[in-house]
């Protein structure tokens, strides 16, 4: 699967966004945990796959919890050719790859939107700028598995 580049211009855009890219990683690491990297750990992917579902569910409640209102914001400052992904399994012996390659891009994308939250939610910009640190840790136990 391959994201579109997003048009980030308003707060809700950027909500579906990330909720789009926490539901094709978790699919993503889910079918990964069934292709295993030839001495590669199924275990972790599965981990990952329940923990991106889990964002998933936390971004659906932060959005119809407290930002109902805020949906409709403009927001300037974030490209979305940068947070292009490609959550499909390559072959394997690229599992690995691409997994570092997905989370990597989530971080930026959580990381870049957090700053722009940050002047219309704070609330928000942190719940942004944690799963980027999730992101961030995921990559790198999935560097140190290479």
């Amino acid at each position: 699967m391959v994201s579109e580049v997003p048009e980030l211009t308003n707060f809700g855009s950027l909500i579906r966004f990330a909720l789009g890219l926490e539901a094709a990683t978790s699919t993503f690491y889910e079918a990964a945990a069934a292709l295993p990297e030839p001495g590669g750990p199924p275990d972790l992917f599965r981990e990952l796959a329940a923990q991106h579902s889990a964002r998933h569910r936390l971004l659906e409640r932060t959005r119809q919890q407290k930002l109902n209102e805020m949906v409709l914001e403009p927001i300037t400052g974030l490209d979305g050719r940068r947070y292009v992904y490609y959550a499909s399994v390559p072959p394997r012996g690229q599992i690995g790859a691409r997994a570092r390659t997905l989370e990597a891009v989530a971080a930026r994308f959580y990381e870049e939107s957090s700053v722009v939250a940050k002047a219309l939610l704070t609330e928000a910009a942190r719940t942004l700028q944690r799963l980027a640190e999730e992101n961030h840790r995921n990559e790198a136990r999935l560097v140190a598995m290479a």
